[in-house]
């Protein structure tokens, strides 16, 4: 994907791919995050922020994760890392979630009922004045 970005940007009058990505995955050599911008670097990180406020919401991370957190924990993380720069914070209707567990290497779409019930959690955890 780095690659296409990266060729891209050297044809003259075509426009290149100009958004960044975060791309998660599973392989054999186990859990991965990247992220890719237009020019075509990409970055491996534990936990990272694209858009806006995104320097908030990563020195957030940089404060809360760590390599050890279950799947639950994460994504306890990531509802919360959403909602302190949300407009919608009051509710779990803006958030959607997808997740790879490492063991089956399986993506599955995370339901809405388990969100709420994540969201409520997070809360908890990570209370809005701490953020």
């Amino acid at each position: 994907m780095a690659d296409q970005c990266q060729q891209y940007t050297q044809y003259a009058g075509a426009r290149p791919i100009g958004v960044s990505l975060i791309i998660g995955g599973v392989d054999q050599n186990g859990n991965s995050l990247f992220l890719t911008d237009p020019s075509g670097t990409y970055i491996p990180y534990n936990a990272v922020a694209i858009g806006a406020d995104s320097d908030r919401v990563t020195e957030f991370l940089k404060k809360h994760y760590k390599p050890e957190m279950t799947l639950e924990e994460s994504k306890m993380l990531a509802i919360s890392s959403i909602n302190m720069v949300s407009n919608d914070a009051k509710g779990s209707e803006h958030i959607k979630i997808s997740q790879i567990e490492s063991d089956t290497k399986r993506f599955e779409i995370v339901d809405k009922n388990q969100i709420t019930k994540l969201l409520q959690s997070a809360t908890e955890k990570y209370p809005p004045e701490e953020k």
